[in-house]
Parts: C-alpha cells; structure tokens; sequence
C-alpha cells in the first residue's frame, strides 16, 4: 500500500452559499419545487466536500472517487434564501484502499440530510487505463 495522512476521526466542515445553486430541472422538480435544493444538489456538495477534505493528503498520482453514498434528505431548503449548506464530514473508518465517511448537512436552521459515504483510494493512471480498456471492449 501507500502512505496518506488520512486518519480515523478526522473531520472537516464544508461550506456552499445557498444562492449558488441551479435549480435543476432534469431532477423532477417541477413549478414551485424549483426553489429547492435537490437531493442531487446536495450529493454534489458532498462529493466537492470530500474530494477537498482527502485529496489533497494523499501522495502525488492517487485521488479518491465515490463507490457508495447512503443519504437521507430529511428536510426541505430553499435556495432563494441564499442561506449557507454545511457539511460535516468525519472519517469514521478506514479498511485497505477505503475511506468511510459520516455525513451530516445543514442549512442556516439546522439538520437537512445525513447518511455515510464511502470512496476508495485509487491510482489515478491505473484508474485511466482501466476506464480506456474497458472502453475498447465495447468497439
């Protein structure tokens, strides 16, 4: 394996202006459900988090990419408010080349989702390559 300085308990708080979303239409909101942030908005804002969080501790050539997310969006947030997202991410194990992570979000008036995220570790060129190949199967 490799050496990174990703540990257990380690944690990060994300921030996202809430005026800084898109609605998304290909997300099934229709009418006045364009105000709110979606599910995928969120799970966006997660991903961003994370990546910003590990990334940077791992050697030159390695990156983390998504395999797993669980996430439960409990409560409804307008993006007309221009509130702020936070994102609380904690690492609460590692096993191998994985990294799991706890999740928890809120608006400016508290809890909007929370669930686990797992991703893995990888070599980016070997990632590269494998994406390559299996692209040549289907020629």
């Amino acid at each position: 394996m490799f050496n990174n300085e990703i540990i257990e308990g380690l944690s990060t708080i994300y921030k996202k202006e809430g005026s800084m979303f898109e609605t998304l239409s290909a997300s099934g909101n229709t009418g006045t459900l364009n105000y709110l942030i979606t599910t995928p908005q969120i799970m966006e804002i997660i991903i961003e988090a994370s990546y910003n969080m590990l990334d940077p501790l791992l050697p030159a050539g390695y990156i983390t990419v998504g395999k797993y997310i669980e996430l439960s969006h409990e409560k409804p947030t307008l993006t007309l408010c221009g509130g702020t997202i936070s994102v609380i991410l904690t690492v609460s194990k590692i096993d191998g080349n994985k990294v799991y992570l706890d999740v928890v979000c809120h608006d400016d008036i508290g809890l909007i989702c929370k669930g686990r995220y797992e991703r893995a570790i990888v070599n980016k060129d070997k990632l590269m390559e494998d994406a390559y190949r299996r692209a040549q199967t289907k020629m």
